[in-house]
Order: C-alpha cells, then structure tokens, then sequence
C-alpha cells in the first residue's frame, strides 16, 4: 500500500472528526469541546487558507494535520497533527508536517508555532527534530464567548 498526503475535503470531516474526538491530547480545558466541532473543519476545508491535510493509505485516512493561518500576522499555528498508533514511526507525522509548511510558504506564511503540553516528551521531540525553536513555558487560558466550543 502507498500512503499519500492531500488536502482534505468536506468528505473527510466526518472521519476527521471522529479521529479526533477520541484523542484525549487534543483538550486543552474541562469546559471546551475536546476537538474541532464539524461546522468549523467545514470553514476552515473551505477557506482554502487554513490547510487541513490528511495522509491516506487505500482511501483510509491514518492521519492529518491542522493549521490554522493568519494573512495579516503571516503566521500559522498548528492546531492539531495526529497519526493512528499503527502508522506511527514510519515518518508520516512528518510527511504531514513537511507538507504543510511546503504549504503556508505557498500561502507568505513567515513564522509557524504549535503548542503542546510539556510533558507530552513526543510532541516536544518532534517538533525540535523537525526544526522547531521550544519555547518558554506559558499557561492557557481561555474563555467561551459562544455556543460552538462548550462541551455537552
């Protein structure tokens, strides 16, 4: 089988989306939603400037990567990469990552960043073996302003 990187489309939401609700890494507070809700992957597949990419193996996806891109600041956050467990260590996380930014440089994108939990040692070791900076230690906070990210 050959595993290939695309970019995702309004067909993937569903699986992307189950994907994502069932990783526990992806929440950053008690009171948000665990994951993207479906209505705003769907924005960002259709705003063409915020990549959603996946990496498939017979039609399968098996993981994906997502950045969210400001024109104006020409920076990008990744907000989420996953790869399932069985694929992982054969280099598709950073297939992911490597055709993302070929990506946001099509985009002017001049400065990426993602952010991980400290102790998630895997997360931290990639982003540095791809060429990330680690930056200094932050704490999030976050606030609700609708209805979309509340958890049910």
């Amino acid at each position: 089988m050959i595993m290939r990187i695309r970019t995702a489309t309004l067909q993937d939401i569903k699986k992307i989306d189950k994907i994502g609700n069932s990783v526990n890494e992806f929440q950053v507070s008690k009171e948000v939603v665990t994951f993207w809700p479906e209505s705003v992957l769907s924005n960002c597949i259709q705003s063409k400037n915020n990549p959603i990419l996946v990496a498939e193996e017979s039609k399968h996806i098996i993981g994906f990567i997502i950045a969210n891109y400001n024109l104006c600041f020409k920076k990008a956050i990744i907000e989420n990469i996953f790869v399932s467990p069985e694929y992982r260590g054969k280099n598709i996380g950073e297939s992911l990552l490597k055709s993302l930014l070929k990506k946001l440089i099509a985009l002017k994108c001049e400065y990426v960043c993602s952010i991980t939990e400290e102790k998630n040692n895997v997360a931290v070791d990639f982003y540095i073996k791809n060429g990330f900076n680690k930056g200094i230690n932050c704490v999030w906070l976050d606030t609700i302003l609708g209805k979309t990210f509340k958890k049910k």
